[in-house]
């Protein structure tokens, strides 16, 4: 394919390691680890890019490899990447020296996309690949808390890469808007930055299909993307937010319920805000959040929480004037999750153990001790019992037990 023809974030894919936008420390420390196999075999032979996607993980690997002159051997997501492969063919290319004696980088894209029975016994090929190799050999993952990186991460260096600010993804796109010969207003350029949330890739991608269509639509012509992220990515993007419309789409894009979210922030707030003006903004944003959330749930108004989102978005972005931003590990508010947790699920059965009491004619407390957790399993093992016991009971049957449910996960596996 000509380079006309390609889409445009491959065909303004970075040449060089100073042309990668963003995350200019872990590039710089990423160069200087390869470049240290030309002195002598480094201790930990392996490292892991982990960060979201779109934000030049793959990227930086390729224009490291041209500034170097190394080849570049590259697995990525498409490849069929199971034990047999990582034995034969990674572990042929790690383990063997180049023809012209220049060095090799081993790149293997995408590692927490391991998974399922074809792929079964990859990690640990993957370790064995890490032993034996004589060349640099660097994994990109997206998601850091996937279970499969678990073993990986305890045998290579890891640097963690945080999505790209808004105004260095305006610098690309300004750049790129000029090699295309584009006449584009700024704020259009603008909003097309703030809607990637830092996925670079995604904003070029969006400034393609604008440059074919219609400019004057703006962003607001473009296709929302399902985006669903963890807690511990949504605490890091919220944070680092310096936009409200930014953080507000952070936070409706967590894969969190809004209560385990204000959990979290409680527990990790003060790391980000030292200063007590900080503190005292960011609680107070949380308080109204609370508030918000305890009229939805007595109210059953789930409009509001429109306003939920916008006290965490706006509030956490407000807050911020004194402490910079960094990354850092979050706490896992283990005891108020734990009751949050329990207080949930009792609320979910009430129904359940009250229709149990009154028909086994026991206390509720009884019912709920003796009788419950046996009608629960027996609905999470024969999805079609539990439809008649809901039905006998006169309840939903989520009051029973949820489809997916994390007893019926483990069953399952």
């Amino acid at each position: 394919m000509s380079e006309e023809g390609l889409p445009w974030p491959e065909k303004h894919r970075p040449q060089s390691l100073d042309q990668v936008a963003g995350n200019h420390e872990a590039l710089q420390e990423l160069s200087e680890w390869v470049a240290s196999w030309k002195r002598k075999t480094p201790k930990v032979k392996a490292m892991l890019l982990l960060g979201p996607p779109g934000i030049g993980k793959t990227s930086a690997v390729v224009a490291l490899s041209r500034d170097l002159d190394a080849e570049l051997v590259e697995f990525n997501a498409s490849d069929k990447r199971n034990k047999g492969v990582i034995e034969t063919q990674v572990w042929t290319a790690s383990t063997q020296q180049t023809l012209d004696g220049r060095m090799r980088i081993v790149l293997l894209d995408e590692v927490d996309g391991l998974s399922g029975t074809g792929d079964r016994g990859g990690a640990g090929a993957i370790l064995k690949v890490m032993e034996e190799t004589i060349h640099p050999l660097i994994m990109t993952a997206n998601d850091p808390e996937s279970p499969r990186l678990k073993d990986l991460v305890r045998h290579c260096r890891v640097l963690n890469m945080k999505p790209i600010d808004a105004k260095d993804v305006l610098i690309v796109l300004k750049r790129v808007a000029m090699l295309n010969g584009l006449e584009i207003a700024d704020t259009v350029l603008e909003d097309i930055a703030e809607h990637s949330g830092g996925d670079l890739r995604a904003a070029i991608s969006d400034l393609e299909v604008l440059a074919v269509g219609d400019f004057t639509l703006g962003v607001s012509s473009l296709a929302s993307r399902d985006v669903r992220r963890g807690v511990k990515e949504t605490l890091s993007r919220l944070f680092m937010s310096t936009s409200p419309n930014v953080a507000r789409r952070t936070v409706s894009e967590a894969d969190v319920d809004p209560e385990e979210l204000v959990l979290w922030l409680e527990e990790n707030l003060h790391l980000h805000f030292t200063s007590y003006h900080e503190l005292s903004q960011g609680f107070e944003a949380l308080s109204l959040s609370d508030l918000a959330l305890g009229r939805v749930r007595r109210e059953q108004n789930w409009k509001l929480l429109a306003y939920v989102q916008d006290f965490l978005a706006v509030g956490i972005v407000a807050s911020r004037s004194d402490t910079p931003y960094r990354r850092l590990d979050y706490s896992e508010p283990s005891w108020p999750l734990l009751v949050w947790r329990g207080a949930r699920k009792w609320d979910k059965n009430a129904n359940a153990v009250s229709r149990i009491s009154h028909l086994s004619r026991v206390s509720r407390r009884r019912a709920g001790r003796a009788f419950y957790d046996t009608v629960e399993q027996i609905a999470i093992r024969d999805p079609k019992s539990g439809n008649v016991l809901a039905k006998w009971l006169g309840v939903s049957r989520a009051s029973i037990a949820s489809k997916e449910s994390p007893h019926s996960r483990q069953t399952r596996s």
